[in-house]
């Protein structure tokens, strides 16, 4: 009765998604195991010690589903550029608990990294394989945009902390982008070029602290802060109203994209991971997505006509319902035309004298 017990908490699996499983009968479980091959694309010389993570997630509710976490883990592969990413260990256990994906993420500094959902260009994936997987690795290029990149991997921990380096890149590459090459002119005298500045995407003035207190009759102060897991950039901006001297379940974040190169369907997937099992609805526009928790309240949208995507996450204990934080997200959408490029911190000079 303890084993029937036990097993009656662990999680449902679902079937396996990608595309390479509808042609199997058998050995797919997103459970896995999963192993394969990391090559270089031209030479198809293997490549070792590039990171390969694997992400699983999980969802758990009986008529209200919502996230659940995930499990994750990270291996090298070998000199022969293998790898292998055990069984999904499963620690995740409840009534309504399920796995509902996987994800593998494999990283290489010098070369572009790969997904196993989708490619570069934003097209779905189709080749991807549980058992012998080959992942083809191309070159970085010079013409490639590391902020590109780094929107494209939208990596786990462990990849992201290895892809710091590329933040300062992916800056250079929007400056570039903004015109920081001087297209077009011809040689100039030093004193006389004039550098563009680079500039941010702004969305503190979508929602204030004060029109939160007004909704929602908190009294106590809020410090504006910027979110930290995605590289503000000229398309990007989260903020974090941070309720000051209270728990998170006080505060309200807002993740804003406007005009991302790579269109809104990263958004939309960005939204969709965040949110899993949420059908659309119309709450704020024909594209909106509307998730209530214990804990947090989460409205997501997407305003095609500016192309706009925006996604409130607010606690429960400011948000005591889900009628708030879509009236939080309502403020937001009525505020779009408030958004605006202003210019980056300048860096402090160096010392002079140096590198002489």
């Amino acid at each position: 009765m303890a084993l029937l017990g036990a097993a009656s908490c662990s999680p449902l699996v679902r079937p396996a998604r990608f595309a390479s499983a509808r042609d199997r009968v058998t050995d797919v479980s997103l459970r896995g195991p999963f192993d394969g091959q990391v090559v270089d694309e031209t030479t198809a010389e293997p490549i070792q010690g590039a990171t390969v993570v694997g992400v699983w997630s999980y969802d758990e509710g009986d008529g209200l589903v919502g996230p659940a976490g995930s499990e994750v883990i990270e291996v090298k592969t070998d000199q022969a550029g293998r790898y292998r990413i055990p069984q999904a260990p499963l620690r995740k256990r409840g009534a309504h608990m399920r796995l509902v994906s996987f994800q593998m993420v494999v990283y290489k500094r010098g070369y572009v990294g790969y997904r196993s959902d989708r490619q570069l260009d934003g097209t779905p994936r189709t080749d991807f394989t549980l058992r012998h997987n080959r992942v083809q690795l191309r070159k970085w290029r010079d013409t490639d945009s590391h902020a590109q990149h780094l929107l494209f991997l939208a990596a786990p921990a462990g990849v992201t902390s290895l892809a710091t380096w590329e933040r300062e890149a992916a800056n250079v590459d929007l400056y570039r982008e903004l015109g920081g090459q001087a297209a077009g002119a011809g040689p100039q005298e030093e004193s006389q070029q004039v550098e563009p500045t680079l500039q941010l995407l702004d969305a503190r003035n979508l929602l204030r602290p004060e029109d939160v207190r007004r909704r929602t009759g908190y009294t106590e102060a809020f410090e504006v802060k910027e979110l930290g897991d995605l590289v503000r950039t000229h398309f990007y901006h989260g903020v974090h109203l941070e309720a000051v001297g209270r728990e998170e379940s006080w505060d309200v974040a807002y993740r804003v994209w406007k005009d991302p190169p790579g269109g809104l369907q990263p958004v939309v997937e960005t939204f969709e991971a965040t949110l899993p099992g949420v059908a659309v609805t119309g709450e704020i526009t024909p594209e909106t997505w509307v998730f209530d928790a214990d804990d947090v309240r989460a409205v997501g949208f997407l305003d095609r006509d500016r192309n706009v995507g925006v996604l409130l996450t607010c606690g429960a204990m400011q948000c005591v319902d889900i009628e708030t934080a879509i009236i939080l997200t309502s403020f937001l959408a009525e505020n779009l035309d408030e958004l605006e490029l202003v210019d980056a911190p300048e860096a402090p000079a160096p010392p002079k004298g140096a590198g002489r």
